[in-house]
């Protein structure tokens, strides 16, 4: 049975990181190692939620805690530095499993495997919970499907240099290979995840399981700790975005091969 490390980052967002840590206690699938990456935020708090389900980790967790903020993605990579397992996941502190999530991923990973040897990742489908939070109160708003239109089979790894096509917390994938693409940029404030999806694909091919297994939560108008970086962030996210294209071209340009950089440059003229 392969193990899975799962990396939860968090920061001050108590009402949000229980329902993440029970997302993970509830699979059924249960080869599984936890790291949560405290990121600056309030520790005791962390402590806390822990201790409620104290009975139930069976060793299988780990705390740290940042006196200071790293970032997102270094705090990813933090935590999958700690890892020793088969196959890895960021489980984002604010968004939630199935309970059937793990299993049906895993299992997905193995035979995809046995038929594709080049398979080094599953992403399956994924609902968008539009959501308000008040207090300690999560209150549903809406649901919408966010990538139903994807059909099961490969990720296309043309149309990800277009646009991102899963959020992390639908995405199981080998931890090998993440090291050693050198994991997530730590320099990128925002799209770290479309740049580790790209980089990984470049590499590994991802099978895509057409079953509704995860779910992304949205709050459009939260903002601080309970903010969204999609929606508090989106200026920082266009910036980042030219950024990634110049940096990429200039890539391509001083080796001579076509990459990332091309077809972006492509794409924008088809746009």
């Amino acid at each position: 049975m392969l193990s899975v490390g799962i990396v939860i980052r968090t920061k001050n967002r108590a009402v949000l990181l229980k329902r993440a840590l029970e997302s993970v206690i509830n699979q059924t699938y249960q080869n599984w190692m936890l790291v949560v990456v405290n990121d600056g935020g309030d520790s005791d708090t962390v402590d806390h939620l822990v201790a409620l389900y104290q009975e139930r980790w069976n060793g299988r967790l780990q705390v740290i805690h940042n006196p200071d903020s790293m970032g997102m993605e270094a705090a990813s990579n933090l935590g999958l530095d700690c890892l020793n397992t088969d196959l890895a996941t960021i489980h984002d502190d604010d968004d939630s499993w199935s309970p059937e999530f793990l299993r049906r991923l895993v299992s997905t990973y193995v035979i995809r495997k046995q038929q594709f040897s080049n398979v080094g990742g599953v992403v399956c489908h994924a609902n968008c919970i539009w959501e308000t939070v008040e207090g300690n109160i999560v209150r549903v708003d809406r649901v919408e499907p966010y990538n139903q239109h994807q059909p099961t089979g490969f990720v296309s790894l043309s149309h990800m240099i277009e646009k991102n096509l899963f959020p992390p917390i639908g995405f199981v994938f080998e931890l090998s290979t993440c090291k050693q693409l050198g994991m997530f940029d730590s320099t990128l404030p925002v799209l770290g995840d479309w740049d580790f999806h790209l980089r990984f694909l470049l590499k590994k091919d991802v099978w895509l399981l057409g079953e509704t297994l995860a779910f992304y939560h949205h709050r459009l108008s939260a903002t601080g700790a309970l903010g969204n970086s999609i929606f508090s962030n989106a200026d920082k996210h266009k910036l980042y975005r030219g950024y990634l294209d110049n940096k990429w071209l200039r890539e391509d340009l001083s080796t001579g091969k076509i990459g990332f950089g091309v077809m972006m440059s492509l794409l924008s003229k088809d746009m």
